[in-house]
């Protein structure tokens, strides 16, 4: 519906023939229920980065392991935003390194689903067809980005912000600016493929956040507005002009999470 059409993706990709999901490990990160405060101590082995609880957002896990705690012991959580017409690329054949590489090359995730969301990143779609309104009942907009694992020794860079927003405002409040965005270890390859043992990092579910108003309205996201935002769509997928969103903003509308 909303992740791309496979006779678009590049003839160079392969594919897998199938995304197995694993219902158990789903979950709904709603307001009212906060499932942990701060850094997340479960015992199990997360390696040197915390897990921070992602509020506003549902995850619908895939199965990527038969001994999931073995494999991705001393594993990091991070995440990475995309175009929804790339998504069923990503998830079917891998991630590819970045185009634009800032702070070096490689593949760009970051350790905060806030910073990951930003419309540079993640697209943020209005809600219209009848089959989404049907799927995503109340909500109005829906962002997705891809929850993944990586081994910390596969993290090559672990730096800046690169929007612009400097020390203008603290963009999460688990995290500093200046070590928000990762640069992982992309071994030369063109793709890195999820189903590769050797793959250096793993998508391990899929966060989707729906919302009654554009997200853009959301406390979470009052930092984007101290750094690049604009409204050109190859660059800021808002699925708003930035005049109506800003008209919005200054006149106080309010946005809450839908989690039908």
């Amino acid at each position: 519906m909303f992740m791309g059409n496979i006779k678009a993706l590049n003839d160079k990709q392969k594919f897998r023939s199938e995304i197995k999901l694993h219902p158990q490990w789903n979950r709904v990160y709603d307001v009212g229920h906060i499932h942990w405060t701060g850094a997340l101590q479960d015992g199990r082995d997360r390696g040197k980065y915390a897990y921070f609880c992602p509020i506003g957002w549902k995850r619908h896990a895939f199965d990527v392991s038969d001994n999931y705690d073995e494999k991705f012991k001393g594993w990091s959580i991070c995440y990475h935003g995309t175009k929804f017409d790339y998504g069923l690329s990503i998830l079917l054949s891998g991630l590819a390194p970045a185009r634009i590489a800032a702070l070096g090359k490689g593949i760009y995730a970051s350790q905060s689903i806030i910073y990951s969301t930003h419309p540079r990143y993640a697209e943020i779609k209005r809600i219209q067809s009848s089959d989404e309104k049907t799927f995503f009942k109340n909500g109005k907009y829906v962002q997705f980005v891809l929850q993944c694992r990586v081994h910390p020794n596969n993290i090559i860079v672990a730096g800046p912000e690169t929007l612009g927003v400097d020390g203008k405002v603290t963009i999460d409040p688990n995290l500093t600016n200046n070590v928000i965005e990762w640069v992982i270890d992309a071994k030369n390859k063109d793709l890195m493929d999820f189903s590769d043992p050797s793959s250096t990092i793993v998508c391990t579910g899929l966060m989707i956040r729906v919302t009654d108003n554009h997200p853009g309205l959301l406390t979470e996201s009052q930092w984007w507005y101290s750094g690049h935002i604009c409204n050109n769509k190859n660059c800021c997928c808002l699925g708003i002009d930035l005049s109506e969103l800003m008209k919005q903003k200054n006149n106080g509308v309010k946005c809450n999470f839908i989690y039908e």
